[in-house]
């Protein structure tokens, strides 16, 4: 086994073998023009073998620009443990549903009932492709053969980034349990059985942090703290300053959505002016004046009057909970975090 691959060829689980490029011509693990050998990118026949489609295509599955940019604050929003990652047996306990996406921005981030999760490339399953492209910079074809200035130099976050997707794999799926739900929602290509997996993912399942990239420091992610995060901090690479990836596809979606809380505000601040109006128009004097003659009006005006210093109290205590709340809980969450930012992965966040 190559000291820069993490498993055994024997332990790999696409077999392809790559066609030698002409910047590969110096690695002695790669026969000339192995028999069967197939000169694209496994599982993706329109992606050629050249390092600048290489590069764009491991960018376009692996990167996640936005994490990296908020990775100094994303302990505000998050804890930091790469190996905070329910197996997919438990995101079916806690009620998630799994939702499987091509983004790598989207993967392990989990709103509400629902978990993103970006399945598995065929050519992270793959030795040689390992071999020629995500290997040490000193390691790669292209710092011993010369190349011209045009060419893409893959860069080493292309190899952690890649060592700690199969790290959150091994994480996601280390029971047979976990490995069926990951076949019906289509996480893992086809053809694999779970003594094969198991093998090939044990090789990932003991990496330290040291060895991924910065991104897989840390496991699953909320989705509505991550807007929150954007919102606040702005990174450059977000296509909106407002969500961390949108969650409304239609104007109709974010008016039916925002019409209750809309409505509950217009309806609380509409009720208590109301009261107010009354409790202003009543005069007191009269609410404890013993004329006789005025005793129904007087009790009316009284009842009215109670009631209506009443909802003005009552107003004025579920807003405070509705704004208390969520205020307490943040601070609790920030003192947290404040608390436990250097700490090692055993910590366990509080569950709010």
């Amino acid at each position: 086994m190559d000291p820069q691959v993490h498993f055994l060829p024997t332990d790999a689980l696409n077999k392809d073998r790559l066609a030698r490029q002409p910047s590969a011509q110096t690695l002695p693990s790669i026969e000339q023009n192995p028999p069967e050998s197939i000169a694209h990118v496994p599982g993706d026949p329109a992606v050629g073998l050249g390092h600048n489609d290489v590069g764009a295509h491991l960018s376009k599955h692996l990167r996640t620009p936005v994490l990296d940019e908020l990775y100094e604050k994303l302990w505000l929003v998050a804890r930091k443990s790469g190996e905070s990652i329910d197996p997919l047996h438990t995101q079916k306990v806690k009620g998630r549903a799994i939702m499987p996406t091509e983004d790598p921005n989207l993967h392990l981030v989990w709103d509400r009932d629902k978990i993103y999760i970006k399945p598995v490339p065929l050519f992270l399953l793959n030795y040689d492709f390992w071999l020629t492209y995500l290997q040490e910079p000193e390691q790669h074809p292209s710092s011993r053969v010369p190349q011209e200035p045009s060419q893409i130099q893959l860069p080493i976050s292309d190899r952690s980034i890649a060592t700690g997707f199969l790290r959150s794999y091994a994480l996601l799926i280390p029971n047979r349990l976990d490995f069926a739900l990951a076949q019906e929602s289509h996480l893992i290509p086809p053809g694999i059985n779970w003594l094969e997996w198991s093998k090939f993912t044990t090789h990932f399942r003991r990496k330290l942090d040291n060895e991924v990239a910065k991104r897989y420091h840390y496991g699953q992610l909320r989705l509505s703290r991550l807007h929150w995060a954007v919102r606040i901090f702005r990174p450059r690479n977000t296509s909106t300053s407002w969500f961390y990836a949108n969650p409304y596809w239609s104007i109709t979606e974010l008016v039916e959505r925002a019409t209750v809380p809309l409505l509950f505000i217009f309806a609380s601040i509409s009720l208590v002016l109301s009261s107010m109006q009354v409790i202003l128009s009543v005069p007191v004097d009269d609410l404890w004046y013993k004329d006789s003659a005025k005793l129904i009006l007087r009790e009316a005006s009284r009842a009215f009057w109670v009631f209506s210093i009443g909802v003005v109290l009552f107003g004025g205590i579920v807003w405070v909970f509705i704004l208390g709340i969520p205020l307490i809980i943040l601070l609790g969450q920030l003192a947290w975090a404040i608390r436990h930012r250097d700490k090692g992965p055993n910590i366990q966040a509080p569950s709010v």
